[in-house]
C-alpha cells in the first residue's frame, strides 16, 4: 500500500468553497441531523452545533422531545423535526418515515448520540438500504452497522467516522492490531463498504474507496474527551451538505475540526478545554484558511 499523503493547510484552503455575498441560505445546503436519545442528548447538540459553524444553511435536528427540548434552550439557530421514542428514550424505528420524508436535506448525519438499541439496527438498515442522499454516519451509527455492513452505491457520498474501539468492533480486529496498521484497516474499510473512512485516533487516517489515503498528524490530547467527535462528525456534514464530495467533505472536515482544537487549547490548555470550546473556534479557524493564514 502507498504511504499517505499527509494533509498540509495550504491544500485544505484550496478545498474551502468560497461564498458569493448573494448567496442565500438555500445555496449552502441543508443538513438533517438524526441525532441524539433521552439519556445523550448533547451529542446532538455538539454535532449540530459544530455543523452550524461550518457555513451549511441550515441545520434540522431530527430527534426525541428530551434532545429537542434541550436544543430550543440552546441552539436557536436549528429548526427541529420531532421522532418518536421508544420506551429506553432511543428513537423509534418508526420515525425513520419522517426522515425519508425530510426531502429538503441535502445530507444526513446519523447516529451521535443515537444510544444502542434494536430501534437503531432498524433505523440505519432503512436510511442506508432506502434513502440516496449523502450520509455521515458516526458513533452508535456505526455500532448499528456491526455486523451488517453496507455496501454504498458509488453514485452516494459516503463518510463513516469510527474511533478504534467502533473500528474494531466494525471490522473484528482488535484495536492493537489495528494500531500497527490504521491506514491500511481505513483503507480495507473503505474498499469493502465503498464509503470515505475516518479512523480517528492520535493521529487521523483518511481512506477513500479508490484507494487515496491521507494522514492528518497533529495530536491533540485535549480533544481525548466525550463529545470531540460528534464536533468532527458535524464539520464533516456541513460540508458535505454544502455539496461538496466525499473525500473533500472528510478532509476539510477534519483539517478545520483539528484547527479549531489547536486554537482551543492554545486557548484554554488541554486539560480545562472541552469541545464546546472547539466549537467556538471553528470560525477563526475557517477564517485563517480563507485569507491564506498558514
Amino acid at each position: 500500500m502507498e504511504k499517505p499523503v499527509k494533509i498540509n493547510r495550504k491544500e485544505v484552503a484550496a478545498l474551502l468553497p468560497r461564498r458569493g455575498d448573494a448567496g442565500t441560505k438555500g445555496d449552502f445546503g441543508t443538513l438533517l441531523c438524526v441525532c441524539g436519545s433521552r439519556d445523550m442528548p448533547g451529542a446532538a447538540l455538539l454535532s449540530a452545533g459544530a455543523a452550524l459553524r461550518c457555513g451549511v444553511g441550515l441545520v434540522a435536528l431530527a430527534s426525541v422531545p428530551p434532545v429537542l427540548e434541550a436544543a430550543r434552550q440552546s441552539l436557536w439557530e436549528a429548526v427541529t423535526l420531532p421522532l418518536p421514542a421508544d420506551e429506553q428514550g432511543h428513537i423509534s424505528a418508526v420515525g425513520c418515515a419522517r426522515i425519508l420524508e425530510y426531502r429538503r436535506a441535502t445530507a444526513l448525519l446519523v447516529g451521535c448520540g443515537l444510544g444502542r438499541s434494536t430501534a437503531g439496527t432498524r433505523l440505519l438498515a432503512r436510511l442506508t438500504r432506502d434513502d440516496s442522499r449523502p450520509i455521515v454516519i458516526d458513533a452508535d451509527g456505526l455500532n448499528a452497522l456491526c455486523g451488517a455492513l453496507p455496501r454504498f452505491d458509488p453514485g452516494r457520498p459516503a463518510v463513516l467516522t469510527p474511533h478504534m474501539g467502533e473500528m474494531a468492533r466494525l471490522t473484528g480486529i482488535d484495536a492493537e492490531t489495528l494500531r500497527q496498521d490504521r491506514g491500511g484497516h481505513a483503507a480495507a474499510l473503505a474498499r469493502q463498504t465503498g464509503a470515505v473512512v475516518v479512523l480517528k485516533d492520535s493521529v487521523t487516517h483518511i481512506a477513500a474507496p479508490d484507494g487515496r489515503l491521507w494522514l492528518l498528524d497533529r495530536p491533540n490530547s485535549g480533544l481525548a474527551k466525550g463529545g470531540s467527535g460528534d464536533v468532527l462528525a458535524g464539520c464533516i456534514a456541513a460540508f458535505l451538505a454544502q455539496g461538496l464530495d466525499a473525500p473533500t467533505a472528510a478532509l476539510l472536515g477534519a483539517a478545520v475540526h483539528s484547527r479549531a482544537g489547536a486554537r482551543a487549547a492554545e486557548r484554554l490548555g488541554k486539560y480545562g478545554m472541552l469541545p464546546r470550546d472547539v466549537i467556538e473556534s471553528i470560525p477563526a479557524a475557517i477564517k485563517e484558511l480563507e485569507e491564506g493564514i498558514l
